[in-house]
């Protein structure tokens, strides 16, 4: 199906990994793009983009409705991600959960005001079906003992809910992302920790790698298509997280981590050091949040939306090398 008539996006969390990925495909599809983000100064993977750059918080009243007056399309690929047991939000007093619910109807109310389309940048997590009591269990416990699984659920809830009632929203669920233009903390960055030979071992865990690229041009094909309001988990390639971390070793020209550690040991370990950090008011190199999600590839339901949407993953080794110049680039490796 042909293109909507869309000249103007906005993108939230225009310097984020996905958000930069996306930028970068609506600029090569012609879109007027406007990138947004908290830093006052254009991020370094924007900085060489035609795109214009506004600055400004989420949290402050009518920044939404600021941002979106006069755009077509509203990419959101800054959703509350709490990836710590303690997190900013927690810190500054308030619950997660409620501050997620409280983004989500302010930036709901922008959008359907301005009469845009949205994008929604979630989390494979939402697709996790367990089978069997253990892993019912299991989930359980998580959701309980973190707040990022309940905020991405509730999150995708109300936009479902929006849909219902004629809001035209593409929501994405991407599994585990590298590429390209990454600029988090390095600390939160497998491939360079890896390349400087700070990752002593790897967990023997089951993983779904998706290129940045990949999700981003899944997310423009399914606004082609009109795949309103039904979640799309964007998947790739699965491999265990040793063979993961021997292929980013051997491209990136180091030794491979030789040990390897049960993934609910280290879980517990790093949910241990977290609470611990937390009670002194510091946070973990580690989150355990992201050592939970990944627990959870085990029984995720895998489809192939990506496909249908013909889009067809990358190498993973062409994902890899990319993404390894990019870091080695930016100074990280």
């Amino acid at each position: 199906m042909p293109r909507r008539s869309i000249t103007k996006a906005l993108v939230i969390g225009a310097s984020g990994h996905l958000g930069n990925a996306i930028v970068r495909d609506l600029l090569d599809r012609k879109y007027q793009v406007t990138a947004c983000g908290r830093r006052s100064v254009v991020p370094a993977n924007l900085s060489d983009l035609p795109l214009h750059y506004a600055s400004g918080d989420t949290d402050t009243s009518g920044q939404f409705n600021e941002w979106i007056a006069g755009q077509d399309l509203v990419v959101d690929a800054a959703a509350p991600y709490p990836l710590n047991v303690f997190s900013p939000v927690n810190e500054a007093g308030n619950d997660p959960i409620a501050h997620a619910e409280r983004r989500t109807r302010r930036l709901l109310d922008a959008v359907l005001r301005h009469k845009a389309r949205l994008v929604y940048v979630g989390s494979f997590v939402t697709h996790v079906r367990p089978r069997t009591s253990a892993q019912r269990f299991q989930h359980q416990m998580m959701r309980l003992a973190h707040p990022y699984f309940e905020v991405k659920e509730l999150i995708e809830s109300q936009l479902l809910d929006a849909s219902r009632r004629g809001l035209s929203v593409v929501i994405a669920n991407p599994t585990y992302c590298l590429g390209p233009w990454d600029l988090r903390d390095r600390q939160l960055c497998t491939i360079p920790l890896l390349l400087r030979r700070e990752i002593p071992s790897s967990i023997s865990q089951m993983l779904n790698v998706i290129d940045v690229r990949d999700v981003a041009a899944g997310i423009v094909a399914a606004l082609d298509a009109e795949r309103y309001g039904e979640p799309i988990q964007m998947s790739g390639h699965d491999l265990y997280t040793g063979d993961l971390y021997s292929m980013i070793c051997e491209l990136g020209g180091v030794p491979r981590p030789r040990i390897s550690t049960s993934a609910s040991f280290a879980l517990a370990g790093a949910y241990a050091v977290e609470l611990m950090l937390g009670t002194i008011g510091e946070k973990t190199p580690l989150p355990a949040g992201g050592m939970m999600m990944a627990t959870l590839f085990d029984y995720m339901v895998r489809g192939r939306e990506l496909e249908k949407l013909g889009v067809t993953p990358r190498p993973l080794s062409e994902t890899i090398i990319d993404a390894i110049k990019w870091y080695r680039q930016i100074g990280y490796c």
